[in-house]
């Protein structure tokens, strides 16, 4: 990327220009003068993860969460107590001596810590979430010209974190900060950072239930449980695309040299050879349904196998819609769970009703519910706020008996998540359109007369009778919402499509 982007750290850097060599007039021989350039050098950086979320104060009631800002103070660059002057640093070189430090130390200047970062997070409008302190990467690091150091950054984020979201009421979001430091002046030994936005999916326990987070107690890590790694050319990653293949290559191989080690220790008792893919008594493992799921993926592939299941004996994916005791007709699921890039199928039976439908509108939509104790604002007024629609249908259903809705759900929409304070909820709201209740008492457009939908025009004495579509139909509509789960887990087959779009998006920056 180039240095004019504001998105590396090479940018946050001045380059100064290089002095030009202008050949003196009087030498005629052609003579070559090459400009030697000094090594880089980087005192210290650094990377950390920090989440936030941003409320909506017309909305939302924020002093619950004056409090919480101050929390994340100790998680930045301005740590220690309150009131105690930082010492300063007699040197400008970072020794291993002064390794045990804090790096709120090395950064520290002649103002208390940590009042002017408290003065900062006050008047903030973001709310931390959270923060890890700083792990270093690397010190005193001196880069000659066309040199490049790689470094690897692992962190294991904790289980109940929402996902990130770009809501109404709620903006979650997560970056990986790195920053950098460079030898000097005052000035110029000011920290350089760079904020990394990341996605998260939300986090679900070992049986697939969507575990949630307490607003007003952010995760602050003190100690540093990040690992750093310094890779060589020989140990760089490789591409995602070229990692998979060779992995499950060599998977595949070890797999097959199991298979046949099996093969050769197992006494020769007259069985046949078995196959591959079969698995031997002793190594069959138990049924998935009676055990824990060892990896999130498992646990949100079994809950959606369970979801069609339920223990009171109901069904979770088929409801019966009936107006003032009288059937119109039964909506059906293919499961009441998906996961993001999941079409989702929903099929309504007019079979057997006892009023007609003129139409019905559909809409997979997504609502932010705010609790009623943070909430400025109605529920019904909260709900049309924080409305998204994803995708939406309208059929007339005249003469139907049965019609289909299959929505998408987009793979960059927020999963299902559960807080304290907001929660986000995913629904399938239908809306039907029925003879209105007043016309079906006088029996002017009664469903039970012959042609309620017709009117007649002429009849003679022979028998004759025309009829005619009728102008005006006395109607009302009324809806319902049908709960879906979606997980945050991207289906099979759009793992590589989300992977491309973000370093589409990456290389754009």
């Amino acid at each position: 990327m180039s240095n004019n982007s504001s998105e590396t750290l090479a940018s946050e850097y001045v380059a100064h220009p290089a002095q030009s060599m202008r050949r003196p007039p009087h030498l005629r021989n052609l003579s070559v003068i090459t400009q030697t350039k000094a090594p880089e050098m980087l005192m210290m950086g650094y990377a950390q993860i920090q989440g936030s979320f941003t409320l909506d104060g017309s909305l939302v009631s924020l002093a619950p969460f004056e409090p919480v800002k101050r929390k994340a103070v100790l998680g930045g660059q301005g740590g220690g107590v309150i009131g105690v002057e930082s010492s300063k640093r007699s040197s400008l070189g970072f020794g291993w001596s002064s390794l045990g430090n804090s790096l709120s130390e090395l950064l520290g200047s002649g103002e208390q810590s940590s009042i002017k970062d408290m003065r900062g997070a006050a008047s903030t409008k973001s709310i931390p979430l959270l923060s890890t302190p700083q792990s270093v990467l690397f010190v005193d690091l001196q880069l000659a010209p066309a040199e490049s150091k790689t470094y690897e950054y692992t962190f294991k984020l904790p289980k109940g974190l929402p996902p990130s979201h770009r809501g109404k009421a709620i903006k979650i979001v997560y970056n990986l900060v790195v920053g950098t430091q460079r030898p000097g002046s005052a000035k110029g030994q000011q920290v350089r950072t760079v904020e990394i936005p990341f996605r998260v999916l939300g986090s679900v326990n070992s049986f697939g239930e969507i575990l949630g987070h307490d607003l007003l107690s952010p995760y602050i890590i003190l100690r540093d449980q990040a690992k750093v790694n310094t890779l060589d050319k020989a140990t760089e990653r490789t591409p995602f695309h070229k990692k998979t293949k060779s992995t499950m290559r060599a998977s595949s191989i070890n797999e097959f040299l199991h298979y046949v080690d099996e093969l050769l220790e197992r006494p020769r008792n007259g069985e046949g050879l078995l196959s591959p893919t079969a698995t031997a008594p002793s190594s069959r493992r138990p049924s998935v349904f009676g055990e824990e799921a060892s990896t999130a993926k498992d646990a949100i592939d079994l809950a959606i196998m369970r979801s069609n299941l339920s223990e009171q004996g109901q069904s979770s994916n088929r409801f019966e819609i009936a107006r003032n005791g009288q059937r119109i007709g039964v909506i059906m699921l293919a499961r009441p769970a998906y996961r993001l890039g999941e079409v989702v199928s929903m099929a309504i039976d007019f079979t057997g009703a006892e009023v007609p439908c003129y139409a019905v509108h559909a809409a997979l939509e997504t609502t932010e519910r705010v609790d009623p104790s943070l909430a400025l604002r109605s529920e019904a007024s909260v709900h049309r706020v924080t409305r998204k629609v994803f995708g939406s249908s309208s059929e007339s259903t005249l003469y139907a008996r049965r019609i289909v809705f299959t929505p998408t759900i987009p793979i960059n929409a927020t999963p299902e998540f559960v807080t304290t304070g907001i929660n986000l909820e995913w629904k399938i709201r239908v809306e039907f359109v029925v003879p209105s209740a007043k016309s079906s008492e006088s029996g002017t457009t009664s469903p039970a007369t012959p042609h309620h939908l017709l009117e007649e025009i002429a009849r003679d004495e022979r028998g004759g009778l025309v009829l005619v579509a009728v102008e005006n139909l006395e109607c009302e509509s009324f809806e319902i919402a049908v709960p879906i789960r979606v997980y945050g887990a991207v289906c099979n087959g759009l793992e590589r499509l989300e992977r491309d779009e973000a370093l589409d998006e990456g290389l754009a920056v």
